[in-house]
Order: structure tokens, then C-alpha cells, then sequence
């Protein structure tokens, strides 16, 4: 059965490579409304896991591809570096929702996998990951991930940043020989979305990111992210206050 969301919610919005400040404006105006007619009064944060557009590019994506690493390593930054954001943001009450797009829903799950072992329950956490490289999601925050690509007429993924990466890993019952899964550790929601232009056109509002339906790309991917949240949520606790 559907829930109601909660009355409040932080929401970060997390960029990826080369962003500029912009990207996210027009994405907050139309959720902070839909949260609106819910009842639900949300605080919005835009961060910056890896420097905005006006830093080296290639660094940038250097240190993405280190929080893809399927192994913990000691220089993951986008992570690290966005706990930092939130422990000055969030004033802990209510879930916190990731909105990541490209490399920001990589750092955004690193993040939110960081919040989870430090004791955050796994259901005050919500990550959309919107055109991203795939990366192992842990079991115990599968049902809190949702990943988003562009698709084309024939549903097939029509980005290729969403080509880098993956979900595979060992699957087995006691007793039987392990299978490989290429789904293993996938997301527990992952929806193609019909956006025009790809990539980098996931939050674009206007022509010529407009369908014959009068729908637009921020429209589509906006609406998925809040249909996923809202038929997906339950009333989390969390531990430790």
C-alpha cells in the first residue's frame, strides 16, 4: 500500500562532472511543488562531490572513476566529501533524498552508504541515480536506490555513461553451483526514461528537449523520481536520533 510521505525532507541535489550551478534550478521548482501537494516541506541543497565546471575535467572524472571501484578504496572522494556538506545542512529531521546526476549518483550512493554505516537507517535514505555509471548497490540499501537512464524507441539505454560500470556479482543457493547475475547488485528500481538528447539533457525544460505531448525532459525524469519516492516510502526511524 502506498504511504504518505513525510512532512519534512532534505533533498541534495549532486552534480556530476563539469557541472554548472544552474542544472538544478528548474528540477527544484517542479519537486518542491509536487512535495508541496503532499504535505510535504522539503530544504534543498545543491552539492558539489567533485567541483563544479570551472575545475579540471579530467581530475574530476579521475575521481569519479575511484568511487566506481568495486573494492574500498582510501581515495574515494565524492563521498567523503559531501558528508562533510551534510553534517552542515542537515538539521536531522526527516529522510534525506539524493538526486545525482552522472557522477553526483555515484557519489551520491557513496555518501548515502557512509550515512548507513555510521548508523542512519537505511530507510530515512533515498538515492535517484539519473544517467549514471552503474555501481554495486549493497543489499541493505537496494529497496532505497533507484536508477534512471535514457532510453530509446526500442527501450535499450541510449546513454553511454550508463554503459560504464555494473551490477554483476555471485548468485547461490546452499548447495548449488554459484551463478553469475549481471543484476546482482543492481538497484532496486530501474526505469528507462524517453528523454531527448541523452546525457546531458536529463533537467532540460525547454525546445528542443520537448516531446509531441508537450512533455518535457525535466518533466519525465522529474515525475519518475517523484512516483518512485512516493509508491516506494515507508515510515523510517533513526537510530540514534
Amino acid at each position: 500500500m502506498e504511504q504518505q510521505l513525510p512532512p519534512k525532507m532534505t533533498v541534495y541535489h549532486v552534480a556530476g562532472v563539469a557541472t554548472y550551478p544552474s542544472t538544478f534550478y528548474e528540477c527544484r521548482r517542479r519537486l518542491e511543488r509536487l512535495l508541496g501537494l503532499c504535505g510535504t516541506e522539503a530544504v534543498f541543497e545543491t552539492l558539489f562531490p567533485y567541483g563544479d565546471y570551472s575545475r579540471s575535467m579530467w581530475r574530476q572524472v579521475w575521481e569519479v572513476r575511484s568511487d566506481l571501484a568495486r573494492r574500498v578504496l582510501p581515495s574515494r572522494i565524492g563521498g567523503r566529501s559531501m558528508l562533510r556538506d551534510i553534517e552542515r545542512t542537515y538539521g536531522g529531521e526527516g529522510p534525506i533524498l539524493f538526486i545525482g546526476h552522472s557522477g553526483g549518483g555515484v557519489a551520491a550512493y557513496q555518501a548515502a552508504r557512509l550515512l548507513h554505516q555510521r548508523g542512519m537507517d537505511a530507510g530515512l535514505l533515498r538515492v535517484a541515480q539519473v544517467g549514471s555509471p552503474k555501481t554495486p548497490i549493497d543489499d541493505a540499501l537496494r529497496p532505497s536506490v533507484a536508477y534512471f537512464y535514457a532510453a530509446g524507441p526500442s527501450g535499450k539505454p541510449d546513454d553511454p555513461i550508463t554503459r560504464i560500470g555494473g551490477w554483476g556479482g555471485w548468485r547461490g543457493d546452499p548447495g548449488r553451483v554459484p551463478q553469475w547475475s549481471r543484476t546482482r547488485h543492481a538497484p532496486g528500481h530501474v526505469e528507462g526514461l524517453a528523454v531527448i538528447g541523452g546525457h546531458t539533457n536529463y533537467f532540460r525544460h525547454q525546445l528542443p528537449y520537448v516531446d509531441g505531448s508537450s512533455r518535457s525532459n525535466l518533466e519525465k525524469t522529474v515525475d519518475a523520481i517523484f512516483s518512485w519516492l512516493k509508491a516506494g516510502y515507508s515510515s523510517p526511524t533513526l537510530i540514534n536520533g
